[in-house]
């Protein structure tokens, strides 16, 4: 079994790869996991067959990075970012080239953030992510550990989207997480109690892209097939997710830009808890036909 990914052992920019995804094994469970019943995902969609949602590459990153080693059990997931090219059709296998690109020591942490490449065995580029994370031993730092929060813009707002909202029961948490490393030899705090509470954690806890999934369905409802083609999303995870706990996703339209025959559209996004509290903030755009 391979030994947990530590800091001293990132080796910054090598590449690392090919990493092949199961997607035909492990995509009814994570539809499961998401309660995404949207008909392109179950039957036929503008591309045939039925296609996987833009953020399962994110999800799939995660896989990626415990394929090189197991992250440890706590590690944190403080950031992803997702921007595809293509739909991924799920009679198709996605493959993907990484690599570290940066490593770093902030507010009593290592951080680490890794970048992959996705395509499809036909060699279509399905799209690119970001994945920032880090290790839970804290360090010794003179930083201050004071954080800096995105100042609320004043002024009229534009309506919000129509919301999502999801409840998040321990077997979405383990449809969600069973096929990662931690999960495999019995280490995941997403899965198992007695870990999570080791960690400091009164319950198991939700990945944080659980949080990431309702905003894409809102997108897909509003979008369409541009969602697919065209999707780029950026969201930081500012507070952790306890299994039970009650999801709400929404946004709102924060611009449009022209850009020759298609509208450059862009969104505020969030994911807040049973609380009102923000668990997931940050970004949403795609390329849209201008009316849309």
């Amino acid at each position: 079994m391979a030994d947990s990914l530590a800091y001293d052992s990132i080796e910054i920019g090598k590449r690392i790869g090919p990493f092949y995804y199961p997607l035909q094994d492990r995509i009814a469970r994570y539809l499961e996991a998401t309660e995404n019943a949207h008909p392109w995902h179950h039957s036929r969609s503008p591309w045939g067959p039925p296609i996987a949602p833009p953020t399962l590459i994110g999800n799939a990153t995660l896989r990626f990075i415990d394929s090189v080693s197991p992250v440890p059990p706590g590690t944190l997931h403080a950031k992803q970012e997702v921007e595809t090219q293509a739909a991924l059709r799920l009679d198709r296998h996605p493959m993907a080239y990484g690599q570290f690109v940066e490593k770093y020591e902030r507010r009593g942490r290592r951080w680490f953030v890794f970048e992959a490449r996705w395509r499809e065995e036909t060699g279509l580029l399905i799209g690119h992510t970001r994945t920032t994370m880090a290790f839970p031993e804290k360090i010794e730092t003179s930083d201050n550990g004071s954080t800096r929060t995105a100042e609320q813009k004043k002024g009229e707002k534009t309506p919000e989207l129509p919301a999502i909202t999801r409840t998040l029961a321990q077997p979405h948490l383990t449809a969600y997480t069973e096929d990662s490393a931690n999960a495999l030899r019995g280490t995941s705090i997403h899965i198992d109690p007695v870990i999570a509470s080791e960690a400091g954690y009164p319950k198991t806890l939700a990945q944080g892209m659980m949080a990431a999934e309702p905003i894409s369905e809102i997108l897909t409802n509003l979008l369409g097939k541009e969602w697919f083609a065209n999707a780029r999303l950026s969201l930081a995870f500012t507070k952790p997710i306890l299994c039970g706990e009650t999801l709400t996703a929404s946004g709102r339209l924060a611009s449009e830009t022209e850009r020759g025959a298609v509208v450059d559209r862009q969104y505020e996004v969030w994911t807040k808890d049973s609380a009102g509290d923000i668990v997931a903030v940050g970004t949403a755009a795609s390329l849209v036909m201008p009316g849309k």
